[in-house]
């Protein structure tokens, strides 16, 4: 048997450069920011894993958080007791991860973890979370507040072209009503639209915009007011004609679990690399089941189709292309509007060599 005993851990702050520039309410962007871990065991395996946001240097931080706090409590712990590793990384840093860049470093090594756990059992991480559905669909995204009307038309179509049913589009300035009647008069009422605001509004101007988005027949409202106040997310949800749709920016299944409990969202959009990891999605994907919500993801398709369609509340994935195609070991392409889980060993996701060599800051 394989010695899974956790012998060494690298992480790599990488900067993948965006084709262009992308503008949400939140921020204009020209990179993607990531960190990724290589969690090798004494018996010769390696867990790939990785936490990633548009812009920013979160990197700068995240990389010398895991070398200096995460890695030295990870070494020599068993590779294939995730719920074991989770705890003994996080227990002793509570007051740092309570949220933000601790988390997504530890998500990071979750990720890693169960990397190793599916190489070791021979199994895709996806059958050992429930195995669903082989095929997820996904929905375009993208609509980003720098993109002109003839290329926001032109990115929905491309989208569409693939098979794709849904699109996902940018709002927060005063062409938001404009820009919505165009996709809808150049798309057709059976075409899907989401809207997301990116915390854009007050709970008064949420629901202003609701009923516009309602009049094109919107189907989602995603993160319409400030994530971090449940309060105001709820109230828009108790009063929007529009469903509405957050968690990207939510930490751990406690955090979502109120969301539940106060049916603030009908679309939970946990991310993998910022909300604790594969074994807080799946929790969280659980209480989608629990509360007959639906489960979606936030970006990073690549792992969120093994973990959206490992259970029975997953919707739909988002769909951006982020990362390079020739930056993969493994090829994610969509055909008929959706993504084949891949069956091999582990979640199926890593960066080249190469890339993580052209990449690395």
């Amino acid at each position: 048997m394989t010695d899974t005993t956790i012998r060494a851990v690298e992480s790599i702050a990488l900067r993948l450069p965006l084709p262009t520039p992308i503008s949400s309410a939140l921020a204009l962007y020209t990179h993607v920011d990531a960190t990724a871990v290589r969690l090798r065991t004494e018996g010769g395996l390696i867990g790939f894993g990785i936490t990633a946001g548009l812009g920013g240097s979160a990197s700068a931080a995240i990389k010398p958080y895991i070398d200096a706090e995460l890695a030295p409590l990870a070494i020599g712990q068993e590779a294939t007791s995730p719920e074991a590793l989770w705890a003994r990384l996080w227990s002793p840093n509570k007051p740092r991860m309570r949220a933000g860049l601790g988390v997504w470093a530890l998500s990071a090594m979750d990720i890693a973890c169960w990397d190793v756990v599916g190489k070791a059992a021979g199994l895709p991480v996806h059958r050992l979370l429930g195995g669903f559905r082989s095929d997820v669909p996904v929905y375009g995204s993208g609509g980003w507040l720098s993109l002109s009307d003839s290329e926001l038309i032109a990115e929905c179509q491309n989208f569409a072209g693939k098979g794709i049913t849904a699109y996902k589009y940018k709002i927060g300035t005063s062409r938001d009503k404009e820009r919505t009647a165009l996709l809808r008069g150049e798309m057709g009422d059976e075409f899907t639209l989401f809207a997301d605001a990116n915390q854009r509004f007050t709970v008064a101007e949420a629901l202003e915009t609701a009923r516009m988005l309602a009049e094109h027949g919107v189907a989602w409202f995603e993160e319409p007011v400030l994530a971090d106040s449940t309060d105001d997310l709820a109230e828009v949800a108790a009063s929007s004609p529009v469903p509405v749709a957050a968690g990207e920016n939510v930490y751990f299944s406690w955090g979502f679990r109120e969301i539940c409990d106060r049916r603030a969202a009908t679309y939970l959009q946990p991310d993998v690399g910022r909300c604790g990891g594969i074994s807080e999605f799946a929790k969280i994907a659980h209480l989608a089941d629990a509360y007959n919500l639906a489960l979606s993801s936030h970006l990073w398709h690549e792992l969120s189709i093994s973990l959206v369609g490992a259970v029975r509340s997953g919707f739909m994935v988002e769909y951006a292309e982020l990362i390079p195609d020739d930056a993969l070991t493994h090829p994610f392409e969509v055909t008929d509007g959706q993504i084949r889980v891949p069956d091999t060993p582990g979640h199926g996701v890593e960066l080249t060599s190469d890339a993580l060599d052209r990449f690395a800051v």
